[in-house]
């Protein structure tokens, strides 16, 4: 019968493997992928008449790579997601002057913005190698931003409230990643990636305002779903198995071709003009456990570093104010595996910074052909 051990998380089959003669007697060692198996291939060798073969990683430690990392499986996945963030900011203007050093003379004035940002993504994957993926990102965007003003007249009792919706596609990227270190026992899993992001969605320039009722309150006729510009990305990404967990970082970095636009200006009349949009920077680290073969645990911290983007017009340059950002977000991921081809991946995402989303939930169902 076939014995059972454990080495190093790892659970053994032994298997006793004797010929009819009973001459030769071989050990056949199957390892079976549990919590922390390593994410490097499986290997196989020649030893004293026997195999020993190291099976693929289990299923949940797959959805951690493809999550955290890249699979690099010689497959073609599907990964139809859904994506909620919200966010609500609020600013208080004082329009005026201090009398006696207690008297607030002039204007006040409290806005308020609540966002809600559903995204619909079909990204698709191909592995063309243990070492080269393709993916591509499909996304469809919809809006609903509430502007609420207090304050019209100079009265505080007097309050409106507009909502503002878009639907539309949102920006289509494309990243291919290659493996340019695998695993070993001294160092981590090393995976470089490049890729572009094209303007397809609706871009944010030159979109008309109105004013409500409350003549404190100018909003946007229309909300943008894509950035406007072109933009090429490179990453790199580590992760190492320290058994019983796999622990992961990356390091990115965001370029904004500068683009020119026939009308870049929120007033009536066209105003020509070029955007160079802030370039930014990315940097993400956590750990996963792989719970048992079907289930794993993910938690992450990813900050995103913003530059101030530059408007050029008329000759003149200057920087956008308040358009640099902080994006400081925790993660905790969850990943089920229903079989061998789909699972179930879920994400809370908790801002930390005044920059992030309040909170943001994503739903992923990734399956492979």
């Amino acid at each position: 019968m076939p014995a059972v051990i454990y080495r190093g998380g790892r659970r053994i089959i032994v298997k006793n493997n004797t010929s009819a003669q009973g001459a030769r007697v071989g050990w056949h060692l199957v390892a079976i992928g549990i919590a922390g198996l390593s994410a490097t291939p499986a290997m196989a060798q020649e030893s004293d008449g026997g195999i020993v073969r190291e099976a693929r990683p289990s299923k949940s430690v797959e959805d951690v790579l493809r999550e955290e990392h890249t699979l690099f499986d010689n497959r073609f996945s599907i990964e139809p997601s859904i994506n909620y963030s919200y966010s609500d900011r609020s600013k208080l203007a004082l329009r005026g002057f201090l009398a006696l050093d207690a008297i607030f003379l002039g204007e006040l004035n409290l806005d308020g913005v609540e966002t809600h940002i559903t995204t619909f993504d079909l990204n698709m994957r191909y592995g063309f190698s243990n070492r080269l993926e393709l993916g591509v990102t499909v996304p469809f965007v919809y809006r609903s931003t509430t502007y609420q003003s207090i304050g019209d007249d100079l009265s505080t009792e007097r309050e409106s409230e507009v909502n503002v919706d878009e639907a539309a596609l949102g920006d289509i990227s494309a990243t291919l990643s290659y493996r340019l270190l695998p695993e070993t026992s001294t160092r981590p899993d090393v995976v470089i990636s490049a890729g572009v992001r094209a303007p397809t969605g609706k871009d944010p320039y030159g979109i008309g305002l109105r004013e409500d009722d409350n003549t404190n309150l100018i909003v946007p006729t229309e909300l943008p779903t894509g950035n406007g510009v072109w933009a090429a990305t490179t990453s790199i990404s580590l992760l190492k198995t320290l058994d019983p967990a796999i622990v992961f970082g990356s390091l990115g970095y965001t370029y904004n071709f500068e683009e020119s636009f026939d009308d870049i200006s929120a007033s009536s009349g066209d105003q020509p003009g070029d955007v160079d949009l802030g370039d930014s920077i990315q940097v993400g680290f956590g750990t996963a456990f792989a719970l048992n073969e079907r289930l794993s645990l993910a938690l992450s911290y990813s900050h995103e570093h913003i530059r101030k983007s530059e408007i050029s017009s008329n000759g003149s340059t200057r920087k956008v104010i308040d358009s640099d950002a902080n994006v400081g977000v925790f993660n905790i991921g969850g990943t089920y595996a229903l079989n061998d081809s789909t699972s179930i991946v879920t994400n809370l995402g908790i801002g930390l910074t005044d920059d992030a989303s309040d909170i943001s939930l994503t739903f992923r169902m990734p399956f492979q052909l």
